[in-house]
Protein backbone atom coordinates (compact mmCIF):
# COMPACT_ATOMS: atom_id res chain seq x y z
CA UNK A 1 0.00 0.00 0.00
CA UNK A 2 1.08 3.47 -1.20
CA UNK A 3 1.33 5.46 2.09
CA UNK A 4 2.74 8.65 0.53
CA UNK A 5 -1.06 9.64 -0.75
CA UNK A 6 -2.75 8.96 2.97
CA UNK A 7 -5.84 11.50 2.25
CA UNK A 8 -6.59 10.29 -1.43
CA UNK A 9 -6.87 6.87 -0.29
CA UNK A 10 -10.23 5.81 1.33
CA UNK A 11 -10.33 4.45 4.97
CA UNK A 12 -11.79 1.11 3.61
CA UNK A 13 -8.35 0.85 1.80
CA UNK A 14 -6.26 1.40 5.12
CA UNK A 15 -8.57 -0.77 7.04
CA UNK A 16 -7.73 -3.36 4.68
CA UNK A 17 -4.15 -3.55 4.69
CA UNK A 18 -4.69 -3.00 8.66
CA UNK A 19 -6.59 -6.54 8.53
CA UNK A 20 -3.41 -7.77 7.02
CA UNK A 21 -1.42 -6.99 9.33
CA UNK A 22 0.26 -3.75 7.82
CA UNK A 23 1.29 -0.89 10.22
CA UNK A 24 2.12 1.30 7.73
CA UNK A 25 -1.65 1.63 6.74
CA UNK A 26 -2.33 1.41 10.06
CA UNK A 27 0.40 4.65 10.46
CA UNK A 28 -1.33 6.32 7.65
CA UNK A 29 -4.90 5.97 9.70
CA UNK A 30 -2.85 7.57 12.35
CA UNK A 31 -2.25 10.13 10.65
CA UNK A 32 -5.17 11.22 9.54
CA UNK A 33 -7.73 10.51 12.60
CA UNK A 34 -5.53 11.20 15.59
CA UNK A 35 -6.29 14.98 15.36
CA UNK A 36 -9.79 14.65 15.74
CA UNK A 37 -9.56 11.97 18.41
CA UNK A 38 -7.26 13.52 20.26
CA UNK A 39 -9.52 16.96 19.99
CA UNK A 40 -12.92 14.99 21.19
CA UNK A 41 -10.52 13.40 24.01
CA UNK A 42 -9.31 16.73 25.11
CA UNK A 43 -12.71 18.35 24.85
CA UNK A 44 -14.45 15.94 27.38
CA UNK A 45 -11.52 15.36 29.59
CA UNK A 46 -9.98 19.13 29.42
CA UNK A 47 -6.67 17.93 30.39
CA UNK A 48 -4.36 17.56 27.47
CA UNK A 49 -1.88 14.70 29.00
CA UNK A 50 -4.48 12.57 30.01
CA UNK A 51 -6.35 13.22 26.16
CA UNK A 52 -2.55 12.06 24.86
CA UNK A 53 -3.19 9.06 27.12
CA UNK A 54 -6.60 8.71 25.75
CA UNK A 55 -5.48 9.00 22.19
CA UNK A 56 -2.79 5.92 22.98
CA UNK A 57 -5.03 3.41 23.94
CA UNK A 58 -7.84 3.90 21.13
CA UNK A 59 -5.39 3.84 18.54
CA UNK A 60 -3.58 0.45 20.91
CA UNK A 61 -7.20 -0.80 20.77
CA UNK A 62 -8.29 -0.08 17.22
CA UNK A 63 -5.24 -2.39 16.05
CA UNK A 64 -6.32 -5.24 18.26
CA UNK A 65 -10.28 -4.83 17.12
CA UNK A 66 -8.73 -3.86 13.44
CA UNK A 67 -10.64 -6.87 11.88
CA UNK A 68 -14.01 -6.12 13.52
CA UNK A 69 -14.01 -2.20 12.58
CA UNK A 70 -17.18 -1.22 11.28
CA UNK A 71 -16.84 1.40 8.50
CA UNK A 72 -19.46 4.39 7.98
CA UNK A 73 -19.82 6.53 5.23
CA UNK A 74 -16.82 5.18 4.51
CA UNK A 75 -14.37 6.30 7.36
CA UNK A 76 -13.19 4.82 10.42
CA UNK A 77 -13.85 7.74 12.68
CA UNK A 78 -17.32 7.22 14.06
CA UNK A 79 -15.49 3.97 14.74
CA UNK A 80 -12.60 5.34 16.55
CA UNK A 81 -14.71 8.20 18.16
CA UNK A 82 -16.60 5.31 19.73
CA UNK A 83 -13.78 3.61 20.81
CA UNK A 84 -12.48 6.91 22.81
CA UNK A 85 -15.31 7.74 24.01
CA UNK A 86 -15.61 4.47 26.00
CA UNK A 87 -12.08 5.29 27.42
CA UNK A 88 -12.95 9.06 28.26
CA UNK A 89 -15.83 7.72 29.97
CA UNK A 90 -14.08 5.40 31.79
CA UNK A 91 -11.56 7.87 33.26
CA UNK A 92 -14.48 10.63 34.16
CA UNK A 93 -15.79 7.23 36.28
CA UNK A 94 -12.35 7.33 38.02
CA UNK A 95 -11.86 11.32 38.43
CA UNK A 96 -15.34 10.88 40.03
CA UNK A 97 -13.52 8.56 42.56
CA UNK A 98 -11.11 10.35 43.68
CA UNK A 99 -12.42 13.57 43.15
CA UNK A 100 -11.68 16.21 46.07
CA UNK A 101 -12.55 19.57 47.53
CA UNK A 102 -10.86 22.88 47.16
CA UNK A 103 -9.94 23.53 51.01
CA UNK A 104 -11.28 26.80 52.10
CA UNK A 105 -9.36 29.91 51.28
CA UNK A 106 -9.88 31.25 54.85
CA UNK A 107 -6.94 27.98 55.94
CA UNK A 108 -4.33 30.36 54.58
CA UNK A 109 -5.05 32.32 57.93
CA UNK A 110 -3.54 29.85 60.91
CA UNK A 111 -6.29 31.15 63.20
CA UNK A 112 -9.15 30.36 61.68
CA UNK A 113 -7.51 26.58 60.76
CA UNK A 114 -8.48 24.87 63.42
CA UNK A 115 -12.38 26.32 63.45
CA UNK A 116 -12.75 25.29 59.45
CA UNK A 117 -11.19 21.81 60.15
CA UNK A 118 -13.20 20.97 63.16
CA UNK A 119 -15.96 19.32 61.69
CA UNK A 120 -13.12 16.68 59.92
CA UNK A 121 -11.49 16.09 63.37
CA UNK A 122 -14.92 15.87 64.85
CA UNK A 123 -16.39 13.06 62.17
CA UNK A 124 -13.43 11.42 62.56
CA UNK A 125 -13.83 11.07 65.98
CA UNK A 126 -17.69 9.80 65.62
CA UNK A 127 -15.80 6.59 62.97
CA UNK A 128 -14.96 3.65 65.19
CA UNK A 129 -11.24 2.88 65.64
CA UNK A 130 -11.20 0.46 62.29
CA UNK A 131 -12.66 2.48 60.38
CA UNK A 132 -10.78 5.70 61.05
CA UNK A 133 -7.45 3.24 60.14
CA UNK A 134 -9.12 2.63 57.07
CA UNK A 135 -9.54 6.19 56.22
CA UNK A 136 -6.11 7.17 57.24
CA UNK A 137 -4.56 4.05 55.29
CA UNK A 138 -6.73 4.30 52.08
CA UNK A 139 -7.39 7.62 51.60
CA UNK A 140 -4.66 9.47 53.65
CA UNK A 141 -1.77 7.61 52.67
CA UNK A 142 -2.85 5.94 49.67
CA UNK A 143 -2.73 1.91 50.52
CA UNK A 144 -4.46 -0.18 48.69
CA UNK A 145 -7.57 -1.92 49.61
CA UNK A 146 -5.55 -5.15 49.74
CA UNK A 147 -2.76 -3.49 51.67
CA UNK A 148 -5.07 -2.54 54.56
CA UNK A 149 -6.56 -6.15 54.39
CA UNK A 150 -3.36 -7.47 55.14
CA UNK A 151 -2.55 -5.01 57.69
CA UNK A 152 -5.75 -5.32 59.48
CA UNK A 153 -6.17 -9.51 58.52
CA UNK A 154 -9.80 -8.41 56.59
CA UNK A 155 -10.39 -8.69 53.19
CA UNK A 156 -10.16 -6.38 50.34
CA UNK A 157 -13.84 -6.50 49.58
CA UNK A 158 -14.71 -5.52 53.73
CA UNK A 159 -11.77 -3.15 53.65
CA UNK A 160 -14.12 -1.34 50.38
CA UNK A 161 -16.99 -2.10 52.49
CA UNK A 162 -16.31 -0.19 55.45
CA UNK A 163 -14.52 2.67 53.59
CA UNK A 164 -17.66 3.51 51.43
CA UNK A 165 -19.68 3.51 55.11
CA UNK A 166 -17.14 5.75 56.09
CA UNK A 167 -17.06 7.91 53.25
CA UNK A 168 -21.04 8.31 53.57
CA UNK A 169 -20.71 9.04 57.81
CA UNK A 170 -17.95 11.91 56.66
CA UNK A 171 -20.07 13.65 53.18
CA UNK A 172 -23.72 13.35 56.32
CA UNK A 173 -21.06 15.42 58.28
CA UNK A 174 -20.67 18.47 55.97
CA UNK A 175 -23.03 21.30 56.18
CA UNK A 176 -26.08 21.42 53.82
CA UNK A 177 -24.10 24.12 51.63
CA UNK A 178 -20.65 21.90 51.31
CA UNK A 179 -22.35 18.98 50.68
CA UNK A 180 -24.61 20.09 47.83
CA UNK A 181 -21.06 21.93 46.62
CA UNK A 182 -19.88 18.48 46.44
CA UNK A 183 -22.71 17.02 45.01
CA UNK A 184 -22.50 19.59 42.13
Amino acid sequence: MNVNEPSEAPDIDFLLACRDGDVEAFAALYERHAPAVLRYAWSRIGDRSLAEEILQDTFTTAWAKRTSASIVDLSLLPWLLAICHNYVRNQVRRSRRTRTLPLDSRLSDPSTEDVSLAWITDAMDALSATDRRIVELCLIEGFSYRAVAEQLDSTPAAVGKRLQRARSRLQGALSPSESEMRNS
